[in-house]
């Protein structure tokens, strides 16, 4: 026998590992080695999250909470009525129902101010009536997490800012969060629009 031959003889005497064996034990090891290693605890929430429909009046932010919004209208003819509450611009159709529309400016003690292609309407559920607030432009629809809304400064952003439940910072803006039931509590003094223009007309 050749030298050359003598180790090929001595490797062939090594029982060879099956190659499906090899990848299982390797697998196995992997697993093992990966349910060893200490866990890190998911981080704790911050807070509940909750949706606001944002937009403008002037150059300030604002923001409702999206469940009590229904939908945005571009504006259509608003009909003036008599003796309407403080701040009611009128009545709208919306698809035979007639809602009441608040002048969302003069209600936070901004001026009034003339209607653009981009103002719009957006409808809210309040007092278990429908409500449309007219405002500048819509913004966006973002998520909030509860824990980074702040209290309404003691200084106050309005005469009377009983309404505004909180201020929440996004980037370098600020939104006023509004409290939406007590925003159409036009005057404490004056009824609700009666039910007759709530009511669905056919």
């Amino acid at each position: 026998m050749s030298s050359d031959e003598r180790p090929r003889a001595a490797a062939a005497s090594v029982p060879a590992v099956p190659a499906s064996r090899t990848a299982r034990d390797s697998l196995l090891a992997f697993a093992d080695a990966i349910l060893a290693r200490p866990t890190t605890p998911a981080p704790a929430p911050e807070g509940e999250v909750q949706a606001y429909l944002t937009f403008y009046l002037q150059r300030e932010e604002f923001g409702v909470p999206i469940l009590r919004s229904r939908e945005i209208l571009r504006v259509g003819e608003i009909t003036r009525i008599p003796e309407a509450p403080p701040h009611v611009r009128g009545v709208l159709n919306l698809r035979g129902r007639v809602v009441p529309i608040v002048e969302l400016r003069t209600r936070l003690g901004l001026p009034i101010a003339p209607l653009t292609p981009r103002a719009r309407v957006i409808v809210v559920e309040a007092h278990d009536r429908l409500f449309g607030l007219l405002v500048d432009s819509a913004s966006r629809i973002t998520k909030l997490l509860t824990s980074t809304i702040k209290p309404a400064p003691a200084e106050a952003l309005f005469a009377h800012a009983d309404y505004v439940t909180g201020i929440a910072q996004m980037g370098t803006e600020l939104v006023i969060l509004l409290d939406v039931d007590k925003v159409l509590l036009l005057d404490p003094t004056a009824p609700l629009p009666s039910a007759a223009i709530a009511e669905t007309h056919e």
